[in-house]
């Protein structure tokens, strides 16, 4: 009887050993599911009304300033033949509504003049494009200066932003991801990082590397995601965040 009193007792401990040595152990922050490399990206298509430019009457100027702009990448990807672009100072359109010219490297330029008077001095001048492919209207406004025979943009190679004139997502921002020095894995080259709000991809890129993350409104919550190569999966982190308004945030992840 006394040897079971025994056992019985050393059991007893085991049990309430091994639920305190469960209890003390700090809760997972991420979830893993084991996966093929995704293909995350952002959805830019919308449903934009096809603004329909007509062509303008250059009887009405003057003079004439030259631009050449040149697509973001990530807008050339869906560039078509179907595109166009106009200037528009204040809110009358000063440009033909010009096609793309899509070249073999991906690269995609529209070239335009734009008409003025000698009223034209510092003016609003407001870059709209057309997007067949994602249906969508990028509007870029900015002052300048109109300066007759001239080039707008400085450069050939100007490159306005006019992904930030998305409606879709007017709020984008800079984020950096980095690793912590304590992780499950080994990092390798096709690893991706990525933010969602809910099931919808915010912005992808790689770990070190600044990229866009795009937003509907300013202060929203996402969620990070880590696509690791060496453990063939995704690290679904729990917690959410809010990307600051800085010019490039930088998070380090926490497993």
């Amino acid at each position: 009887m006394k040897t079971i009193k025994i056992l019985m007792l050393t059991a007893a401990l085991t049990m309430v050993w091994g639920c305190s040595s469960s209890d003390d152990e700090a809760p997972k922050t991420y979830t893993f599911e084991a996966s093929e490399k995704p293909a995350w990206s952002v959805n830019l298509t919308s449903s934009d009304a096809d603004p329909q430019w007509q062509d303008i009457d250059r009887s009405q100027y003057e003079s004439w300033m030259y631009v050449t702009v040149k697509l973001e990448d990530e807008l050339a990807a869906h560039a078509s033949t179907d595109d166009r672009m106009v200037v528009f100072i204040g809110n009358e359109q000063r440009t033909r509504p010009a096609a793309p010219n899509i070249y073999a490297d991906g690269s995609v330029y529209f070239v335009m003049t734009i008409g003025g008077n000698s009223t034209d001095r510092e003016v609003n001048i407001r870059l709209s494009y057309w997007c067949e492919q994602l249906r969508q209207l990028f509007t870029i406004e900015e002052q300048a200066t109109f300066t007759p025979e001239l080039p707008y943009g400085n450069t050939s190679d100007y490159m306005p932003p006019l992904l930030k004139g998305s409606k879709k997502y007017p709020v984008q921002r800079q984020l950096t991801v980095l690793l912590p020095d304590k992780k499950p894995f080994t990092p390798a080259d096709g690893d991706v990082v990525a933010v969602f709000a809910g099931s919808e991809c915010r912005g992808a890129g790689t770990v070190g590397q600044p990229f866009t993350v795009f937003f509907t409104t300013s202060g929203e919550t996402l969620q990070l995601r880590y696509y690791s190569t060496d453990k063939a999966g995704i690290y679904s982190f729990i917690q959410t965040v809010t990307i600051k308004d800085d010019a490039v945030q930088t998070i380090t992840l926490d497993f």
